[in-house]
């Protein structure tokens, strides 16, 4: 997807602000990559109120068949079986992204706590291509990859295929919740350095405490108690926090 004019001109000059290339970004189409229902809302709902026509691709969003064990988190959210519980959260995300202005798209991967996902872990790499090759994002915003299995998952198979969109540009979310876990953040930037992938931070629109967000958020609410989330009042409506993210030979906005 073409960038626009000041992106190419930023990209030769050292000393263009990062609020100007986050500019760029925006005037592109966004995609950000969501592990499980509510991880893209919780992390970035105020930037994706900032920027409406935004997808949200989430990773683990298939349903388990009616007869598959009820595992404790779907127990504790309330319900009785694993499949209502991903159907009531696929409905939930639905209401949440209208709030936002935004659209969804499911890669259909089960996830980790059902009986059948570890068979789908080596296609997610080529899925993942795939569903963004579709889509065509001109921005492309992942999970930094905080604590959960899930989220590093989706973020490392992300960076794997990183050679194949050169043409977006690249940036990480830090994962509410997640990133309040001590020393996950420096942790994970850390690993990324090892790995040759360098993350600058950059200033994205939005407001965490927009009340579309808040809105959104409320909309998961098979889970909020479970998660300990009042939306509004925690992580969800602190400052969120982005990631430009670059590697040898990358092309730089």
């Amino acid at each position: 997807m073409p960038r626009c004019s000041a992106c190419a001109v930023s990209r030769g000059g050292a000393g263009a602000s990062p609020l100007m290339r986050a500019g760029c970004v925006m005037d592109q189409r966004l995609l950000v990559v969501s592990p499980h229902f509510d991880d893209a809302v919780l992390s970035c709902g105020g930037l994706l109120a900032a920027t409406p026509g935004a997808m949200v691709l989430t990773v683990f969003s298939g349903v388990p068949s009616v007869a598959a064990a009820l595992p404790d988190w779907d127990r504790r959210c309330g319900f009785e079986r694993a499949d209502q519980a991903m159907q009531a959260r696929q409905a939930e995300d639905r209401d949440a992204l209208t709030q936002l202005g935004a659209s969804g798209l499911g890669l259909g991967l089960l996830d980790s706590q059902y009986p059948g996902s570890e068979a789908m872990l080596a296609r997610l790499p080529s899925v993942l291509a795939a569903a963004v090759q579709s889509v065509r994002p001109g921005a492309l915003l992942i999970p930094l990859g905080l604590f959960h299995e899930d989220h590093v998952r989706v973020a490392d198979a992300a960076l794997a295929v990183r050679g194949l969109f050169d043409g977006c540009d690249w940036l990480a979310y830090e994962e509410a919740l997640y990133r309040r876990k001590r020393g996950a953040v420096q942790a994970r930037l850390t690993q990324l350095h090892g790995r040759n992938v360098y993350a600058t931070p950059v200033a994205l629109p939005g407001d965490a405490r927009d009340a579309s967000k808040t809105r959104a958020v409320a909309a998961y609410r098979s889970q909020l108690q479970a998660l300990g989330v009042v939306p509004g009042q925690g992580d969800d409506a602190a400052p969120e926090r982005y990631w430009r993210l670059s590697w040898p030979g990358a092309a730089l906005p």
